[in-house]
């Protein structure tokens, strides 16, 4: 594809279009107003993606993504869904190592009205790899324990991500229910995240607020980049 503009940051009007969805979450609505989507949050999403894949491995993060496939569609799958409203009231999109959105560890960038944020992690990694993630924690505690701080000191929010927390120890761990990392081990994956102003995303700057951000969740990615690369090969 051609070569994008630098990230001019996204204009009051995409926010507005994301509110306005949600009030006419309808397909007729929706249908004559695509191009405002299409010129508001989807051209300039993909701008900001081919900025990070430029700036994320300049600055040591072996991130990347294709500008025209890292953001999500806006259409909901709603076969096995109760809520049936068609479309999507935020926008976002994922770099990671191949550029790809299942590969395993993971840059997710939010929009949304009064909702924006920035994570970064394992949302809902395979069962084998999520095991492996676990033993990691219980083989080599300290060393999560410090990488959970040092997150912490960074001002980011160790979570449970999308995919949610278990209310008992997962099975074979149900000995470690009084370890240090006991919480970690209910989790369904390994997330860090950092709200952010509505007002950043509107300006060009807000590339370096991702930039850093990735530098921070940097640690918590290596580590989980460390237990995927060690895995047997079949």
């Amino acid at each position: 594809m051609d070569a994008l503009p630098p990230f001019p940051g996204f204009r009051d009007e995409a926010f507005q279009f994301l509110r306005d969805l949600r009030e006419h979450n309808e397909r007729d609505w929706f249908k004559p107003r695509k191009a405002t989507y299409d010129d508001e949050l989807l051209w300039p999403a993909r701008c900001l993606v081919g900025e990070l894949a430029e700036a994320l491995p300049r600055a040591g993060v072996p991130l990347t993504g294709n500008p025209r496939k890292a953001p999500f569609r806006i259409y909901r799958d709603t076969r096995f869904s109760k809520n049936k409203a068609p479309y999507k009231t935020h926008l976002g999109f994922v770099l990671s190592r191949d550029g790809t959105k299942k590969a395993p560890g993971a840059l997710y960038v939010h929009a949304e009205p009064d909702g924006c944020f920035l994570a970064a992690g394992f949302w809902q990694p395979e069962s084998p790899l999520l095991r492996r993630m676990r033993e990691r924690m219980i083989n080599e505690p300290d060393e999560w324990l410090r990488l959970a701080a040092e997150a912490e000191e960074a001002g980011l929010s160790l979570g449970h991500g999308p995919a949610g927390t278990l209310k008992r120890m997962p099975r074979g761990f149900e000995e470690h229910k009084d370890a240090p990392v006991a919480e970690a081990l209910r989790r369904k994956g390994v997330v860090v995240s950092r709200d952010v102003d509505e007002a950043r995303l509107k300006t060009p700057a807000f590339t370096d607020d991702v930039v850093t951000f990735a530098k921070d969740a940097l640690p918590l990615l290596a580590w989980g980049w460390s237990v995927v690369d060690a895995a047997p090969s079949s």
